[in-house]
């Protein structure tokens, strides 16, 4: 399928709608199962006294022991999401090379959606729990096609190409919201196997929704590597190298915010007044309020930055990234006085968490797109799918980064474990201003790029 002509139709076509599906029911999978999988890894998997009913488990506790140096249940869970974290690094790069040079978009995102399809279903029953993990992996390394889809669609000068992302982080944000509060009420009330298994099921629809829209969905061509060019292998290691320089500074940025989606999950069971008129909401809703949340700050953001550019001219990205970097810095700050002040330090308002969530969220509503821009802008033309691939890369690491230190939170206590979220962001704001000189200096060379 062609791009479409700009202009000439003012509707979406088709195809959006069907990726839309699939994405939506992606996003509500995903985040329902991790937000449900930190918990039941803490309180059950790893707190059962043998992993004889969960086949394969054992050989991994005791590998995920000798890492992180404990046989602590809520250590082991938040190095479990670590190193599912760690496993996409590779996979996401092999996945985005078989798309691009074998399989191309449209096949490598079905296979994606079978994959988070039959993780759920998997994690559903004791004695599949362990085969969940790696199609876990497999399906978010291949699902990544689903970005690159969006932009196939249009012509890169269609003017409808920005309402289309903007229309898939509506629905994105809107799963999220959804998918933890239904999912993990399942899990509270009725049990941990029915919160998977309805995270399956509707994986399940928008995996066949997908394969419904086949025909109205991009297949560009795949094409492969250039020979007759020895120009672009040159940039395209340039560029990969520069790219490569911003993703572990990003992490770094991103830190707090993926932290929301591992440890702060079980710091909030333990730390937050979760009452509501006599009954105890689950922790897992955590996640939604912050997806709630997040919906508000991106349209904050938009309407920020619409006026800030009618009035001030357009910002440049590196000072969008570094000033609400310095914001973001503050939210685990908000943490830290809320676990000083507090009379009991496991009853804190949520008060305190909402002033968090927004805090954080308002940050992230400019830091996330505007690296995603800065990434395909300094990637050149043949390469702006890798850069997509490798963005993705960055709250991977910040993932491993926040597994890492997660395990951790039971020795430090709350206030020195979020004071390091405010240090390692800081640090990397600061190397981040370094980085901008480097990459500033050469475009006024352009010769040398």
């Amino acid at each position: 399928m062609h791009p479409s002509e700009p202009s000439r139709q003012k509707a979406h076509p088709a195809g959006l709608y069907f990726i839309a599906a699939a994405q939506g029911a992606w996003y509500f999978s995903r985040y329902s199962t991790q937000a449900i999988l930190v918990l039941y890894l803490a309180h059950v998997v790893y707190a059962a006294p043998s992993n004889t009913a969960f086949p394969g488990v054992g050989a991994l506790r005791h590998l995920l022991s000798w890492e992180a140096q404990t046989s602590n249940a809520q250590a082991l869970a938040s190095t479990t999401i670590g190193l599912l974290a760690l496993c996409m690094i590779p996979t996401q790069i092999i996945g985005g090379f078989l798309s691009d040079r074998f399989m191309g978009r449209r096949r490598g995102a079905l296979a994606g959606l079978v994959f988070l399809t039959l993780a759920p279903l998997f994690w559903a029953f004791d004695t599949s729990f362990i085969l969940a993990l790696p199609c876990f992996v497999i399906g978010l390394s291949l699902a990544v096609n689903l970005f690159a889809q969006v932009g196939d669609l249009y012509g890169d000068t269609d003017p409808r190409r920005a309402d289309a992302y903007q229309l898939m982080s509506l629905v994105q944000e809107a799963a999220v919201i959804i998918g933890p509060t239904f999912c993990g009420w399942l899990a509270a009330r009725y049990g941990w196997h029915e919160g998977f298994a309805a995270a399956g099921i509707v994986m399940l629809a928008g995996t066949l929704a997908y394969s419904l829209g086949w025909r109205h969905l991009p297949a560009p061509a795949v094409r492969s590597q250039p020979r007759d060019s020895g120009a672009a292998p040159v940039l395209l290691l340039k560029t990969g190298g520069q790219i490569a320089l911003l993703i572990p500074i990003l992490a770094m940025i991103f830190l707090c915010n993926e932290q929301i989606y591992d440890t702060y999950l079980i710091w909030g069971e333990q730390h937050y007044n979760r009452h509501l008129s006599g009954w105890v909401f689950p922790a897992s809703w955590l996640m939604s309020l912050d997806a709630g949340v997040s919906f508000v700050t991106q349209i904050m953001a938009i309407a920020f930055w619409r006026y800030y550019t009618r009035h001030r001219g357009a910002p440049s990205e590196w000072g969008q990234i570094t000033s609400f970097g310095v914001l973001g810095a503050l939210a685990p700050l908000v943490l830290v006085y809320a676990s000083a002040w507090s009379a009991d330090p496991s009853q804190i308002s949520m008060v305190w968490g909402l002033v968090f969530h927004f805090i954080n969220d308002l940050a992230m509503a400019t830091i996330m797109p505007i690296s995603l821009a800065l990434f395909i802008r300094l990637a050149p033309d043949n390469a702006k799918s890798m850069a997509a691939a490798a963005y993705a890369l960055v709250g991977r690491l910040a993932d491993i980064m926040a597994g890492q230190i997660g395990q951790n939170l039971p020795l430090w206590g709350s206030i020195r474990f979020w004071l390091l979220h405010t240090g390692i962001i800081f640090i990397g704001v600061v190397l981040l201003l370094v980085a901008k000189r480097l990459y500033t200096q050469e475009s006024t060379h352009p010769s040398q790029v």
